[in-house]
């Protein structure tokens, strides 16, 4: 997905090049047509200063080219005139020895053309047709300027208008991109203080830091944040009310299945086994809201503090056990792509696991491969046969508390699991020799 700040820059930075293009291709075309105009206004002047030179000395047609301008003098000088009579033409000398092929016109008719003219140079004509009444004679005036010289100051001041304005096109395509990224180093704060609410830092975004046009979405957000964690925090007291709340019925039972004990032992021995799987449930929600108090519901799951937090907290419940919990993490990863709650739920559970039925290690390794994320939970303890291993991986989508084996929390694992679309796998562990839970985190 293309990012808003390059959008921006690619529409402006067309929109200026199409507008310079335009700009150029508008304004060779008026300097074209002016330069065209001028010629022509010259050629106008420079046949009637050419027309009152002409005189008619008996019946004869003449010009007196002292009364000319000395441009008409010099050989090739770029401006010329030709009178052509019925039996005789007369030439500027500025043409020296080349003579202009044209067509005889009727009095008064006019041509306005372009032809080739000494040294093979374009030149841009005007004729005129004449007539004396007097003596009954037409002639045809044509006058006459080489376009070279008048291109090549047009080429000159179209090259340095060119010049120009690509020099302040590059300049304001730079100012573009220096405006958007001042304008937007707000949304790069706005990037950072998320991932720093992300890593649990802050509680909140600070609404004077943000530009007034994000203000109304960020307090929006702060709102969402807040409202959050109040749920959070009364589902949280709610878990551990009722966790302590069952403690005295638990006990209450716990003194009746003892007196029971003496009368019908193997129906004591049944209750006794379920009051130990509410203990032990109880306890663990209990450890679950310790360890998820003081989180923000934004936050990720931060490596490796979490991770050893969890690792502290189940060290003290399993601590007549001796468990020792090694940590092999890459340290370019910081985070889990998870929310900090879920994965401390998620991970607390499978440790929680793995610490029950591990002798004495449990090994927790996290690794990149290509673009996912692998963690896994290796334990030395018995394992599961190979046919229930085969059963929690076909039924990785359903995995209830009651399993044999590692049972404590699988149900609540697989959802979290399916929540996030993270794929879960039990295998062997062959570092280890007990279970091994992969987690692969797309």
């Amino acid at each position: 997905m293309i990012s808003i700040r390059t959008k921006l820059s690619l529409w402006l930075t067309g929109l200026l090049i199409l507008g310079t293009v335009i700009g150029l291709i508008l304004f060779e075309s008026m300097l074209r047509q002016a330069f065209h105009d001028s010629i022509i206004n010259r050629l106008e002047e420079d046949l009637e200063h050419i027309m009152l030179a002409t005189r008619l000395n008996n019946g004869d047609i003449s010009i007196d080219q002292s009364q000319l301008s000395s441009f008409y003098k010099p050989a090739y000088s770029g401006r010329y005139f030709q009178l052509n009579l019925p039996h005789e033409v007369i030439r500027s000398r500025s043409l020296w020895d080349m003579q202009l092929e044209i067509e005889p016109l009727a009095p008064n008719q006019t041509r306005v053309w372009q032809a080739k003219g000494p040294k093979n140079n374009d030149m841009q004509l005007l004729s005129l047709g004449l007539t004396s009444t007097s003596a009954n004679v037409t002639a045809t005036l044509t006058v006459a300027q080489d376009l070279s010289i008048g291109r090549r100051v047009f080429s000159e001041v179209y090259g340095t208008k060119l010049g120009v304005n690509l020099i302040m096109l590059l300049a304001m395509i730079a100012g573009i991109f220096l405006i958007l990224r001042q304008s937007f180093k707000p949304v790069k704060q706005i990037q950072h203080a998320l991932a720093r609410l992300q890593e649990g830092e802050i509680n909140a975004l600070e609404l004077h830091n943000i530009p007034t046009e994000v203000q109304p979405l960020a307090k929006t957000y702060n709102e969402l944040l807040d409202y959050t964690a109040k749920q959070i925090e009364r589902s949280r007291n709610n878990l551990g009310n009722l966790s302590h709340g069952l403690k005295t019925p638990l006990a209450v039972m716990q003194q009746q299945v003892e007196a029971l004990g003496l009368h019908d032992p193997q129906t004591a021995l049944a209750l006794q086994q379920q009051l130990d799987t509410i203990h032990k449930m109880v306890e663990r929600k209990l450890a679950t809201a310790r360890i998820t108090g003081d989180m923000l519901p934004a936050a990720q799951l931060v490596l490796p503090r979490d991770l050893q937090n969890l690792a502290n907290t189940l060290d003290k419940v399993h601590r007549q056990k001796g468990i020792r919990c090694h940590f092999a993490l890459d340290p370019k990863l910081q985070r889990l792509p998870i929310h900090r709650e879920d994965g401390m739920e998620l991970l607390g559970n499978l440790l929680d696991n793995a610490y029950k039925w591990a002798q004495t290690e449990v090994a927790v390794s996290l690794s990149r491969q290509q673009d996912k994320l692998i963690l896994c939970i290796d334990d030395d303890g018995p394992g599961v046969a190979d046919d229930e291993l085969h059963q929690l991986t076909r039924r990785g989508t359903r995995l209830d508390e009651s399993v044999m084996g590692h049972g404590l929390g699988l149900s609540i694992v697989k959802e979290i699991a399916e929540q996030y679309g993270i794929k879960l796998t039990f295998d062997h562990s062959a570092s280890l020799g007990g279970l091994r839970v992969e987690l692969v985190f797309s």
